[in-house]
């Protein structure tokens, strides 16, 4: 028998063999992302049908992503809903998506606001034509902005993620009677960076701009929020204020920050197929606006109370944290 022909009996085999490897990978790939969703996936199934009927529940951020369906939940349980965003076309589309799908649901409404400007900031309240408001979401976030500063001059990170919000909250405060305020952080509040001995710091633009800066900024932002509810809880005991973090959800939240390699831009495309969705992200925050007897300040997850890391329990920097808010913003309205 010569070479072709022992070729041509074993050609067969060797097709065989190849399929049985190809289709063992995908097996290994599909068990692989089973296992790897398991493990990100929420790890409380919480369930409530509270409703919100006569409260007024306004989210900035609203449009997109997670706070687009946080919005369309806290619709359903029939609270009159304020999207608070810049792009008023993404906003329209979440409206029409819940008016059509529940078209019982009460008001919701777009209102424009733009957290890259404090004055701005100022001008949404004045202009906010609402009898009450008892539920404010600071929801909208910004990692790895083309824009290094805010047009008040500031880190543009921690002007929109912090900065605009903890203004947008006391202004609020002042306007309605506010029954909840929600912070909106992150899992990722561990990495961030405040030195109370330098907060002015925290304004700067880095002279690097990369991802593990924008990372870093960013964390450092949502670590500011975190103590931002703290010490509200603890200036107006009368109003509850939480922080959550959604777990590590699907969103567009880092569309400015692009793949570093074709592998990365793979593995992206894979992510939904593995991480939450915002739907899944977002039952923390329904469960901070309907669960009774939370504890004001404190920091939820995966719809349950998560103990801090040391770096967001110092009481001395959460209280000069504020302190310089007020100056800085003080300083920039003036």
């Amino acid at each position: 028998m010569d070479d072709s022909s022992s070729n041509e009996q074993l050609l067969p085999y060797l097709i065989k063999g190849a399929s049985y490897a190809v289709a063992g990978s995908l097996a290994l790939c599909a068990l692989g992302t089973f296992a790897i969703r398991r493990k990100l996936k929420p790890k409380n199934s919480w369930r409530n049908n509270k409703t919100l009927e006569g409260l007024t529940v306004l989210i900035t951020g609203g449009n997109s992503g997670l706070g687009a369906a946080a919005a369309k939940d806290l619709a359903i349980r029939k609270a009159n809903v304020i999207i608070a965003c810049r792009t008023r076309d993404k906003a329209l589309e979440v409206i029409r998506e819940v008016k059509a799908e529940f078209p019982q649901s009460p008001e919701i409404a777009f209102s424009h606001l733009d957290l890259t400007s404090l004055a701005k900031t100022k001008e949404f309240v004045d202009e906010l034509n609402v009898d009450k408001v008892d539920i404010l979401i600071n929801n909208a976030a910004v990692w790895g902005s083309p824009d290094p500063e805010s047009s008040d001059g500031i880190e543009h990170t921690f002007a929109i993620n912090y900065l605009a919000h903890f203004y947008l909250t006391k202004l609020m405060i002042q306007k309605y009677s506010l029954q909840r305020v929600i912070n909106v952080s992150s899992g990722l509040y561990y990495q961030g960076k405040i030195d109370p001995s330098d907060l002015e710091n925290l304004t700067k633009v880095p002279k690097t701009l990369d991802k593990d800066v924008y990372r870093s900024l960013y964390s450092t932002s949502k670590l500011a929020q975190i103590y931002h509810s703290k010490e509200l809880a603890k200036r107006n005991p009368d109003i509850k204020s939480f922080s959550l973090h959604p777990g590590l959800c699907y969103t567009d939240l880092a569309r400015y920050v692009k793949p570093q390699s074709s592998i990365l831009s793979i593995l992206g495309r894979l992510l939904p197929l593995i991480i939450r969705t915002p739907a899944e992200g977002a039952q923390t925050y329904a469960y901070c606006c309907v669960e009774d007897g939370l504890e004001s300040g404190a920091y939820y997850g995966d719809c349950e109370h998560e103990s801090l890391k040391s770096v967001a329990c110092d009481p001395a920097t959460q209280e000069k944290l504020w302190e310089f808010s007020e100056e800085l913003i003080q300083s920039k309205t003036s």
